[in-house]
């Protein structure tokens, strides 16, 4: 019998690898490969099928995460509220089908509706899916567990890019649609495999405030968790450019392996910790690890010897920094809440994500307007700075005080 993340702790190591934790896994590696097979080659589809311009192509694309933001408070109280499986399997089939949406949409207005609709289905599936783990994952191992989940979608990043490119350079792009939407289907079945412990919910009609949507007591952490984000916003948008710029061998592509490394490394042993009571530990180290490295891509351009031994270095800290702190920021907000308010705490959590991304890459392009590219890698080791300070005199204190759990 698998346990039920509701019930109170046991003396005894409750199992992590249950079938359902392993079938959650799956199905978010599939719904994150899906995605992360489209992301690096969409701006040549518009670019050549529809003959947008590449500023069109990017505002085209960035209306799927706009989407996802705007939908992410919307699902969380959804899920709160009714069955969250039934709400998890939905919504992973609504992402799933917009695939096949792709592959009709032969006009530009029709591909930009199915687009947007594409990023309310990711907003909806993947707070679910964050939600549902929760529900299977047992108290006493949340921590590791939630790392563990994590490689899931790391693992998908690493590899999706670099299979999704290998495919548009042999095939035609329609493959690529065909691809993603196979994995989405695959993805469903395992989703629907998965057993969830019913959600708690209050018996009493709750009445509809700002905190059904929000979680407030969460907004603190919010504010570091998105300070946090603006620094990992410039490094994915403008890494690529910026190894350019040096004549950095290997590509964006490696930069990106190598992160993912660090990532899916740091998971391994961080969970443990916050499983110890040790996350406060975990995310200062996390933070200032993170400001370190980013002053070293900055001096990238500084130096004319082991330019890219320190490039792909840097990729491996930030993938170690940055792995570190997503499963303790996705802890912390999940015990500032209430069972039955898992779903909002998971939506605040990857909203505050999201809101950090977007910001960091209009940061990052003011900047590129005025100054070197490499200043963008200064301003985000001082954002990063910002927010390990902001952490250590105002959230870690904060959280000690207001935890549930």
């Amino acid at each position: 019998m698998e346990t039920n993340a509701t019930e109170q702790p046991s003396p005894k190591k409750t199992p992590l690898w249950t079938k359902s934790f392993i079938l959650a896994g799956i199905a978010n590696f599939l719904l994150f490969f899906s995605f992360y097979l489209l992301m690096p080659t969409l701006p040549f589809y518009l670019t050549n099928f529809f003959h947008v311009t590449n500023s069109q192509a990017g505002l085209i694309i960035s209306g799927y995460i706009a989407c996802a933001i705007l939908i992410r408070p919307f699902s969380g109280f959804i899920a709160d509220s009714f069955d969250r499986k039934t709400i998890y399997i939905v919504s992973y089939f609504a992402f799933m089908a917009f695939f096949a949406g792709y592959i009709a949409a032969t006009a530009l207005i029709f591909f930009i509706l199915i687009r947007a609709s594409h990023g309310f289905a990711f907003g909806a599936a993947t707070t679910t899916s964050n939600t549902v783990v929760i529900d299977i994952l047992p108290f006493s191992r949340q921590g590791e567990g939630i790392g563990y989940f994590g490689l899931s979608s790391t693992l998908a990043m690493a590899i999706g890019p670099v299979i999704g490119l290998m495919i548009y350079d042999r095939f035609p792009f329609v493959i690529l649609f065909y691809g993603a939407l196979i994995s989405g289907i695959i993805g469903s079945i395992f989703a629907l495999t998965v057993k969830v412990p019913p959600n708690v919910r209050p018996k009493v009609k709750e009445t509809i405030s700002f905190d059904r949507f929000f979680l407030v007591r969460g907004f603190p952490l919010g504010i570091n968790f998105l300070l946090l984000g603006i620094p990992y916003g410039m490094i994915t948008t403008y890494i690529a450019m910026y190894g350019k710029y040096n004549g950095i061998s290997g590509g964006v592509g490696t930069f990106f392996v190598v992160c993912a490394a660090g990532l899916v490394f740091s998971r391994l042993f961080s969970g443990k910790q916050i499983d110890k009571g040790r996350i406060i530990h975990v995310i200062t180290a996390g933070t200032f690890m993170a400001s370190l490295t980013l002053i070293g891509l900055f001096f990238v351009d500084k130096i004319h010897i082991f330019q890219s031994a320190l490039y792909y270095f840097s990729a491996l800290m930030i993938g170690l920094s940055y792995g570190m702190m997503f499963p303790a920021f996705n802890f912390m907000f999940i015990n500032m809440a209430e069972n039955n308010r898992r779903a909002t705490a998971n939506s605040t959590y990857l909203t505050s994500w999201d809101l950090g991304i977007a910001s960091g890459v209009i940061l990052g392009g003011k900047i590129m307007d005025i100054s070197k590219i490499s200043s963008i890698y200064a301003a985000a080791s001082l954002v990063a700075l910002a927010a390990g300070i902001y952490f250590v005199t105002v959230s870690s204190g904060y959280f000690k005080r207001k935890r549930l759990r």
